[in-house]
């Protein structure tokens, strides 16, 4: 007798708990991008965060825990 367990949601992308890694990505750099436009100061830990995302998406990470 074996049951199937159904999946709480069919896929990640409409997984609330998950962050797209891209579109975070994509977010963030368009966010350093007006900084750097306006000549405002860019914190290093938004940097910072941008090349984590960036890694993430070289290493085949999609998604990300949303805590």
């Amino acid at each position: 007798m074996t049951s199937e367990i159904t999946p709480r949601y069919p896929n990640a992308a409409s997984d609330p708990r998950l962050i797209s890694v891209e579109l975070e990505h994509r977010a963030l750099r368009q966010e350093i991008t007006n900084l750097e436009w306006f000549d405002a100061p860019v914190d290093k830990s938004k940097r910072d965060k941008l090349k984590t995302l960036r890694l993430m998406m070289q290493a085949g990470k999609f998604y990300t825990p949303n805590f």
